[in-house]
């Protein structure tokens, strides 16, 4: 299942509520395992690639490609960078 269509709305409540780091880098890139899209909540199927995002406080966080982009961008400009 793609991203949600709202996923670009969910993420930047997320980010807001601060469920959501606003910085990280990706651990890891590689097909989908299931698992819930931390931006999205869909999950993210085994046809799809699936990325490992590690926060500052070392919780890793989950996302489609899509939800990756959508969170680096919106944490951006966040951070006002």
């Amino acid at each position: 299942m793609p991203s949600s269509p709202d996923a670009a709305e969910r993420i930047r409540q997320k980010l807001t509520a601060g469920s959501l780091p606003d910085a990280g880098g990706i651990a890891f890139a590689g097909f989908g395992t299931g698992e819930i899209c931390d931006g999205c909540d869909a999950p993210i199927l085994s046809g799809e690639m699936e990325y490992e995002v590690e926060g500052r406080d070392r919780r890793t966080f989950r996302f489609h490609v899509r939800c990756v982009l959508l969170w680096q961008m919106y944490a951006q400009r966040r951070r006002g960078t």
